[in-house]
């Protein structure tokens, strides 16, 4: 029976593969690995290297699906959107309280949708404003974030987001602090 690194040796294999469908391979390996963990009456009982493997197997998946190959094919690249989107949501809707999305997820997820719908897409928009909300509610907000959302946006769309907050210029160091406060050195 694979355990806990066989799980996340395969991932790796699959995020950093050619495969035009490794998407879905990397979200079945996910879905059998999640299978493989025993039920426990308390899922905050789970201990802490386990978690890491659970945050790094939804996070390889993502990867898998944010860099699906460009020439895949229209099915293999809407598949592996849909997964990304998906993926997310799980990872949001986990029971395990302290299991959730972090800041290297909210980058995979940006890069995702910018590589996996069109420019300018009311779904790619929507998409990135709404991770991005959730990013900064959730105090992961990087630089490098920022600069994602910020590239693959609108002006308006950037502008929009920044409605509620204190005018600034728009530079990563104007925004509140508060919205990084959970961020990994």
């Amino acid at each position: 029976k694979p355990d806990v690194v066989s799980y996340r040796l395969v991932l790796n294999a699959i995020e950093h593969s050619k495969d035009p469908n490794k998407a879905e391979r990397a979200k079945s390996v996910l879905d059998r690995f999640i299978a493989s963990i025993p039920t426990v009456s308390d899922p905050n009982t789970i201990n802490t290297q386990l978690k890491d493997n659970m945050q790094g197997a939804y996070n390889s998946v993502l990867a898998a699906c944010a860099y699906t190959p460009s020439n895949a094919g229209d099915q293999a690249r809407n598949n592996a959107a849909r997964i990304l989107v998906e993926t997310l949501r799980d990872l949001n809707n986990s029971k395990d309280v302290t299991l959730g999305p972090n800041q290297e997820s909210f980058s995979i997820f940006m890069q995702g949708c910018t590589h996996l719908f069109r420019p300018g897409s009311s779904d790619r928009a929507l998409l990135m404003k709404s991770a991005l909300q959730e990013c900064c509610e959730n105090g992961f907000l990087t630089e490098k974030i920022w600069d994602k959302f910020c590239n693959a946006s609108s002006e308006e769309d950037v502008q929009s987001f920044l409605s509620g907050i204190e005018k600034g210029d728009g530079s990563f160091a104007a925004l509140p602090c508060d919205w990084s406060r959970n961020v990994a050195p």
